[in-house]
Order: structure tokens, then C-alpha cells, then sequence
């Protein structure tokens, strides 16, 4: 597998990675089960309605009981009525965590990368930015435009690089000991710091070659 270097030095270079990042035998049902488990797992779980019991509204009686044509109601908690409780609504307590095993998740990286392929890029230049946002635009000029969702993979964060980066539109930043599916499968770009292609094939090498049926 080759991949392309975009930095200011490198014209149309191409280097040979290891095949340990992307030749893979599971499936992408996997890859959508992981993604489900990460989205999944981002829900907070607070959201909480007022039943009747709950609602700031007068108990007073609307209008007399009988004579009016109307419905008999004692109250405007309702949730019939605009303003009232809310029936069967979320109570704060709902629980969203799912759980994936570890080599599951690592599998599923691999099939990540293998489905992005053709859109990861290499570059030396990222650990040499000083700070300034204007050298991280330069850098990411060769693949993206402005509208892409950009996604930066450093070795170990880096003050200088995330001072360089977090100004950038659409531009996410994150170390390869870090980095999971949903981060590459959100991906337009990837842009992968030399260095930390070594991280990542020491992540991927604890899974073996593995078939995961439907």
C-alpha cells in the first residue's frame, strides 16, 4: 500500500506503508456496529419532562362542571393541553452506554482505515509547525479545500501543532493512541504525522486476522 506526502517538499511523492493497516477479512457490519456503540455512547441521557404533577400551572377548576358542552376537567396540568405535563416522556434516567470488546474496536479501526484508503495522506511537516494557524492552512492546502472534514492524526499532542490546527476550520486533531473508527469513518481527509503510522500498526498488531460473520 503507498500513500501520498503532502509536504511543501514533497512533490507527488509516494511511500510504501505496511499492509498491517488495511488488509483486512471483517466484515463492515462490524464497522457500523462500532460506530452505533461510539455514537451511542456520546448521549448524555439528561433530557427530562414535567409530568402533570410537575407543571407550574394552576389546579383551579377551568369552568363549571356541567352546562358548558364542554369536556369535565379539573385542571390545565393536563397533557392534552398546551402547556401541560408531558405523558411517557424521558425522566433524565434513560441509560445509552453500549460496549464493544477491545479487539472488536480494534477490528473495526482496521476496516476504517481499509474504507478510507484513498483518502489518507502522509506528512513530516506537521511536528515542525511553530504555533501559527496560516502554516497549517499551507500545509493542508493539497487536500482540502475548506469544506472538508479534516482529520489530523499526531503522534502525541503537541502544543505548538494544536495551536496550529484548532483555528482551522473542519479540522479535528487527534493522537494515535486515541483515535478510534468513528473518528476515520467521519473523515472527508486524513492526514497522518510520519511518525505516528508506528503507533498505529503497534495498535493493530494485537488483532489477528479475524472473519466477523453477520
Amino acid at each position: 500500500m503507498q500513500l501520498t506526502v503532502i509536504d511543501s517538499a514533497s512533490k507527488n511523492e509516494k511511500v510504501r506503508v505496511s499492509d498491517t493497516l488495511f488488509a483486512n477479512s471483517a466484515s463492515e457490519f462490524l464497522l457500523a456496529q462500532a460506530i452505533r456503540v461510539y455514537l451511542s455512547n456520546l448521549r448524555q441521557g439528561t433530557a427530562h419532562t414535567k409530568t402533570r404533577s410537575e407543571v407550574n400551572r394552576t389546579k383551579k377548576k377551568w369552568y363549571k362542571q356541567k352546562g358548558t358542552g364542554n369536556a369535565r376537567h379539573g385542571a390545565r396540568t393536563p397533557s392534552i393541553f398546551v402547556g401541560g405535563g408531558v405523558a411517557f416522556g424521558p425522566r433524565g434516567i434513560e441509560n445509552w452506554t453500549k460496549t464493544l470488546n477491545a479487539k472488536n474496536k480494534l477490528l473495526a479501526l482496521k476496516v476504517a482505515l481499509s474504507a478510507q484508503k484513498a483518502n489518507l495522506f502522509l506528512s513530516k511537516d506537521i511536528s515542525s509547525l511553530k504555533g501559527k494557524t496560516s502554516e497549517a492552512i499551507a500545509l493542508l492546502a493539497p487536500v482540502s479545500t475548506g469544506s472538508e472534514k479534516v482529520l489530523v492524526i499526531l503522534t502525541k499532542s503537541s502544543s505548538l501543532a494544536l495551536r496550529s490546527l484548532r483555528n482551522v476550520e473542519n479540522v479535528i486533531v487527534m493522537t494515535a493512541d486515541r483515535i478510534n473508527a468513528l473518528h476515520i469513518a467521519m473523515a472527508d481527509k486524513i492526514v497522518i504525522e510520519f511518525t505516528a503510522l508506528k503507533v498505529l500498526e503497534d495498535r493493530l498488531l494485537k488483532v489477528k486476522k479475524t472473519t466477523i460473520k453477520k
